[in-house]
């Protein structure tokens, strides 16, 4: 089945148009959460039934593994997001990502959550690294 609305990638950043290598993404690791509802009260009444004021605003996470990299495909990584970044001290970015729940592409300005490195071994001239998490969620 062909979907029409989409472009052979998952996660695209806006400000330089450079697609995430999906390559490098470990298999059955990518997670979508997308449009997750925030409840801005919500209480059970006397005869337990649930109250719920839903807000008009939904955010997404996205989340991932990649492969185990070397040095190379790091820096590449590394490159991609530190150029996509509108705020690098806030991690701060935009995201084109496929909406899973919608099946269409949405926009929107997300934070990198602090990020673990793992190395396996180390050469003279390249480093193996552990796969790594990767988290945007949505502000």
């Amino acid at each position: 089945m062909n979907v029409p609305n989409f472009q052979g990638y998952l996660i695209k950043f806006t400000k330089t148009g450079k697609q995430f290598p999906h390559e490098l993404i470990a298999e059955s690791s990518y997670k979508s959460t997308p449009l997750q509802r925030t409840e801005i009260k919500a209480y059970r009444d006397s005869n337990n039934l649930m109250h719920r004021t839903t807000s008009p605003n939904s955010k997404t996470k996205l989340e991932f593994t990649t492969k185990e990299l070397d040095l190379s495909q790091m820096q590449t990584i590394r490159n991609l997001l530190n150029s996509a970044f509108d705020n690098s001290r806030q991690r701060k970015l935009r995201v084109t990502y496929w909406d899973d729940e919608l099946l269409q592409y949405r926009t929107m300005t997300a934070y990198v959550p602090d990020i673990t490195y793992e190395i396996i071994e180390i050469s003279k001239d390249n480093i193996k690294y552990s796969p790594v998490t990767f988290t945007f969620i949505e502000y």
